[in-house]
């Protein structure tokens, strides 16, 4: 069975492996090469104590997770694998200490795992969300502890491992433990046929973010209110800014697109659908010089990663991408960390959290014909906005927990 994986993935990796190879930077492809293959060094850390090995696989994986790994890297060294560009990115610039290495995962090999365990000479493996890498599992739970944090399946997920049950549930067996973010996942995976005595309900590690404030003296002058369209995808811009500029005469609208391959694409799109009373801008423009804002209704693309979440300190108002189109959303409580009022789509089945606020009025849910109404209520009306953005900041706050439990059961694995 997992032989057959096996050929298949490397089938699939030969025809994907130029066009990967190729879309990194020059500066990139050695690097990425070497790790990808395990061709590393042992990493030398400053520190005697053992090493854990963490993986996320991008930027939203990483960022949920920080707080995990910056409490541990007090007491052990990380070795953190991402598989993304971006996420790797990200990690370089959230983690500084000198206790946290970062890698890409290697390709689903076993042998490439084996070298690369040998290498970092991990004590325990901690997979998040739904890392479910066959191979990767397979080998490293033949010699240490495999565990998964901050454990979620999604509906999409859970459809999809159901109809191979017969191999997703040898892989769940292996597991020392799997702790996961709410009842629902827990029930998804028994029924994928994780033991349930290994199951672990500790709530989500996104709710005990820390933000790390940032100053942006280059947005200081825009004209208000501030709007932040955070993590959009295609099409979304299009439907954001229609009803900005069908509700806002003045103010700023700024976009962050989800994946930054797409800056050039949004700026385009922003430049072809403004009106004459708007000013199209790039952050990255902005550090060179500063225009002036009079009587001016901005669109910004904000182009740099790793951001959005200190960025949202400045705004009036939130609005969550990938919740507007059949993606699922993205993660909104960056935004309630700093008590701002939040608007999503309809679409936002990735965090099923997402229900308890809407019903306490911590966050606003409309569809894409009622985004101009409700911008234009909440702008007009700021005792409603200051409420939404109150109870979904104390919402937050009161949901608080899981890191410490995550941690006691990663100490008590270590432990053992």
């Amino acid at each position: 069975m997992y032989f057959l994986y096996t050929l298949l993935y490397a089938l699939a990796l030969f025809f994907l492996f130029p066009r990967e190879y190729l879309k990194r930077k020059k500066g990139q492809r050695r690097q990425w090469l070497k790790e990808k293959f395990a061709w590393i060094e042992k990493p030398q850390f400053e520190k005697k104590a053992p090493v854990l090995w963490i993986h996320a696989v991008s930027v939203g994986e990483v960022l949920a997770i920080s707080s995990l790994i910056k409490a541990l890297s007090q007491h052990y060294n990380i070795v953190l694998t991402t598989i993304t560009d971006t996420g790797k990115e990200v990690a370089s610039k959230t983690f500084q200490e000198p206790s946290i290495k970062i890698l890409y995962l290697p390709f689903d090999f076993r042998s490439l795992i084996k070298r690369f365990l040998h290498k970092i000479e991990a004590k325990a493996l901690f997979l998040t969300e739904t890392e479910l890498w066959p191979n990767l599992i397979l080998e490293a739970s033949s010699s240490i502890p495999v565990a998964l944090i901050n454990g979620r399946v999604s509906e999409k997920s859970f459809k999809r491992y159901k109809m191979i049950k017969f191999f997703i549930k040898p892989l769940l067996e292996r597991m020392s433990f799997l702790a996961v973010q709410e009842d629902l996942y827990a029930e998804r995976l028994e029924k994928l046929g994780a033991p349930s005595e290994k199951i672990k309900v500790v709530g989500n590690l996104k709710f005990d973010l820390q933000v790390k404030e940032i100053e942006f003296p280059e947005l200081a002058h825009l004209n208000r209110p501030i709007l932040i369209a955070g993590s959009t995808h295609p099409s979304e811009e299009e439907i954001i800014l229609k009803a900005f500029q069908e509700t806002i005469s003045k103010g700023t609208l700024i976009f962050v697109p989800r994946h930054p391959e797409r800056f050039d694409e949004v700026e385009k799109l922003l430049l072809s659908l403004k009106k004459r009373e708007d000013l199209v801008l790039r952050y990255s423009q902005l550090k060179r010089a500063l225009p002036s804002f009079e009587a001016q209704r901005c669109l910004l693309l904000f182009d740099e990663m790793g951001k959005l979440s200190a960025l949202y300190r400045i705004c009036d108002l939130a609005i969550i991408g990938g919740s507007f189109i059949p993606h699922g959303g993205q993660n909104p409580l960056e935004a309630l960390y700093w008590k701002k009022p939040v608007i999503t789509g309809p679409h936002m089945e990735n965090f099923p959290f997402v229900k308890e606020f809407v019903s306490s009025y911590g966050i606003l849910q409309v569809t894409p014909e009622k985004l101009a109404s409700a911008l234009r209520e909440l702008i007009e009306k700021p005792q409603k906005a200051k409420l939404l953005a109150e109870n979904g900041h104390n919402l937050l706050f009161t949901k608080r927990g899981a890191l410490e439990k995550t941690l006691r059961l990663i100490r008590e694995l270590i432990a053992l």
